[in-house]
């Protein structure tokens, strides 16, 4: 474990929780729905709170962006903070190219937009969205040995 995780008390992500209790996109899902709880998105993204997106709503400006239903969020702080970690981790360790297949797994699966509007926003064909989608999937469960709807 490094000195920083160590220092603020936190387990190190790979041991944080049970990584093998649920596939990937379960913990991705998870944590997007725990960032939209109130406060969380403030809190850990920086973003505005709810009150900010209500003063949006009453003057007319589009709040929620997502594209797809979030499911019901079932995870504590500490779970949302090992994905939150393992997230930072791979965007800090990995190359260029893993990193964009990151991009798309976590727009998909932690922001909730759909395939169209992932190749929208980065310029790239919807089946490249799905291909880089599916080869990041690949990545964090073959490196780190979770097990992915993917992979069986």
């Amino acid at each position: 474990m490094n000195a920083v995780t160590v220092s603020q008390g936190r387990k190190h992500f790979t041991v944080a929780i049970d990584w093998n209790e649920h596939p990937i996109e379960w913990h991705l899902e998870q944590y997007g729905s725990w960032l939209l709880l109130d406060g969380n998105g403030e809190t850990y993204l920086g973003s505005r709170g709810i009150l900010g997106h209500v003063i949006d709503a009453e003057n007319g400006v589009q709040v929620d962006r997502r594209f797809r239903a979030p499911p019901r969020c079932k995870i504590d702080v500490f779970h949302a903070m090992a994905v939150e970690d393992l997230l930072s981790h791979i965007m800090q360790t990995e190359n260029e190219k893993v990193r964009q297949w990151m991009k798309c797994v976590i727009i998909f699966h932690v922001d909730f937009k759909n395939e169209k509007e992932i190749a929208r926003k980065l310029g790239v064909s919807e089946y490249a969205v799905q291909r880089d989608k599916m080869l990041g999937l690949v990545r964090i469960a073959s490196r780190f040995k979770i097990k992915s709807k993917l992979m069986g």
